[in-house]
């Protein structure tokens, strides 16, 4: 991904234009630069950064590669189903724009390819809009995004969910239901659990098998209640898109057979082939999830 590295100085905030560039975008499109230049009659010079905005709308570009040649600076980012690991600029110059899109009233546009050579004239396809979820580290910063129109934001079940909760107040926050749904996708987990559960499954990903660190976090299966719900049975390594679905009750591990389990919603998903496939299993076998707390996650689904 093609970041600036202008060191971050104190900006006033942004005068709101009540124009959004998704207006004109066709999701699913490729657009080269050039395009966008055209279409939105842009000038600037800094449409050529990764994390791009323009002054007369209320909308931030990222436009992200996945596989970057080798004279550019080699940032993890990832497009996983509907989820988005990016990093930010080096010096974090415009990470305010990704964490605070909500409350400064910015829509977040992503321009993804593989590789510079995937479309003709370096083009990027459109994904639409994404929510800030969670950040990590500094220098650069990781940032994880969600697309708005993902089916995990919008599942009837979820919203009884939310409407159940308790745990959030609508009056302290500018959005509640991006606030709330935000707080689905977890940190990575605290930091002597996650290096606890990467020894123990081998650093893959129970279910996927994935072995980008990066992607991999620490996923209890009783819901954090302190120090005591943080032990290794407690725990599956999870991908953060499984994570995502595991906390939401789309996806589940049969206690019995430990094999994976998913909701009707994901029907037909790039997640059937998961479907009834046994999780991998730490060689230690206390470290194995616990067939009770495997239980209590299976049957708090049903109040779903």
């Amino acid at each position: 991904m093609e970041k600036d590295y202008v060191v971050a100085r104190k900006k006033p905030a942004a005068v709101s234009t009540g124009a959004y560039a998704s207006e004109l975008l066709q999701e699913g499109h490729v657009y080269t630069r050039n395009d966008l230049r055209d279409l939105f009659s842009i000038t600037a010079s800094s449409i050529n950064n990764g994390i791009f905005k323009p002054s007369a709308f209320d909308s931030v570009w990222l436009f992200v590669t996945e596989q970057k040649t080798a004279d550019r600076t080699q940032y993890d980012d990832l497009l996983t189903g509907d989820i988005l690991h990016m990093e930010g600029q080096t010096q974090g110059g415009t990470d305010h724009l990704l964490e605070e899109h909500v409350e400064r009233g910015l829509e977040l546009l992503l321009f993804y390819r593989k590789n510079k050579f995937e479309h003709p004239g370096a083009g990027f396809t459109y994904k639409g809009k994404f929510l800030y979820q969670s950040r990590s580290g500094s220098l650069p910063t990781s940032f994880t995004l969600i697309q708005a129109s993902s089916p995990t934001l919008t599942s009837s079940f979820i919203e009884a969910k939310l409407q159940t909760a308790g745990e959030f107040n609508p009056k302290n926050i500018v959005d509640a239901r991006t606030k709330v749904l935000a707080s689905i996708v977890r940190r990575k987990g605290q930091s002597k659990f996650r290096s606890t559960l990467l020894r123990a499954y081998n650093y893959r990903c129970a279910v996927t098998g994935c072995e980008i660190e990066a992607l991999l976090e620490a996923a209890h299966i009783v819901p954090y209640q302190g120090a005591d719900t943080n032990v290794v049975s407690n725990g599956l390594l999870l991908r953060a898109d499984i994570h995502t679905l595991f906390d939401l009750g789309l996806c589940w591990v049969d206690p019995t057979k430990l094999v994976v389990k998913l909701a009707e919603g994901l029907e037909g998903s790039e997640y059937e082939a998961l479907r009834d496939q046994p999780i991998s299993l730490p060689e230690n076998v206390f470290d194995r999830p616990s067939a009770d707390a495997l239980r209590w996650h299976f049957n708090a689904l049903k109040s779903y």
